[in-house]
């Protein structure tokens, strides 16, 4: 029979040896991932670079019927509501919804052009609830690009154009990853919104502190927490809450309101 001490050092021995092994088979793991995730990245590269050559690198710039068509919907759904910069609503709502969104998301388009018509409509024309947009890069790879863009909103803004830049970039946003964000294809969109100074819209895009506010909105982003678009965030005499899904139907915005409102 063994003594305690044989015990013990064979015990120790058999533990070493499961820890070497484990350790072994996760070397191991780790290398499968490695390669695994060489080739899928090496598949994507070749798949971007096939779509880049297919487009030419861009998307052709909104123009036609079909662009008029959109730019009159857009100019329906928000006629007679009162804008101010980023706001669209009422100052005095109860509530407020702020949207963190980046331009070229396309699951910010998804619910741009789902659910959010159906709040503005309602609640938002009602003065029950304000909108506050606020810019957030996530889908945009070039951040020179992506200020450019939510500058070139901000500009619209600067004579209460913001959403309807906005919601027309929405509604004839390119394919990700194309790199379809042209000076045509902005000043395009701002071509087609009635009532807006286009000579001085394009002044507006050099104000220096457009750019510095998209940055510090990101920043506040990200301060909270804040990594995915759209987030919003309903808030209200009653709190603050975050709907569940990332593109919450009508129904989930409405239960927000009634929940903070």
């Amino acid at each position: 029979m063994s003594s305690r001490k044989q015990q013990r050092e064979e015990a120790r021995a058999k533990r070493l040896a499961e820890e070497q092994a484990r350790a072994e088979q996760e070397r191991r793991q780790r290398r499968l991932r490695m390669l695994g995730g060489i080739a899928v990245g090496a598949v994507a590269v070749v798949a971007v670079l096939i779509a880049i050559s297919s487009s030419g690198g861009t998307s052709s710039v909104p123009t036609g019927a079909q662009a008029k068509k959109t730019a009159a919907s857009v100019e329906t759904l928000l006629s007679g509501i009162p804008q101010n910069g980023t706001r669209l609503g009422s100052p005095n709502a109860p509530v407020t919804m702020y949207y963190y969104g980046d331009l070229e998301c396309p699951i910010c388009k998804d619910f741009s052009l789902s659910s959010l018509p159906q709040l503005i409509q309602n609640e938002v024309r009602a003065g029950k609830v304000q909108v506050v947009y606020r810019s957030l890069q996530t889908a945009t790879h070039d951040p020179a690009t992506f200020s450019t863009q939510q500058v070139a909103a901000l500009a619209a803004g600067q004579q209460q154009k913001f959403w309807n830049y906005t919601e027309l970039f929405y509604n004839q946003q390119g394919t990700e990853g194309t790199n379809y964000v042209t000076g045509a294809y902005l000043a395009a969109l701002a071509r087609q919104i009635p009532g807006l100074n286009v000579s001085s819209w394009s002044t507006a895009r050099n104000n220096s502190a457009l750019a510095v506010q998209v940055q510090q909105e990101g920043q506040q982003a990200t301060a909270q927490g804040f990594n995915a678009t759209p987030t919003l965030i309903f808030q209200g005499p009653k709190g603050k809450v975050q709907p569940p899904d990332a593109v919450p139907p009508y129904s989930e915005l409405q239960a927000a309101v009634k929940q903070v409102g």
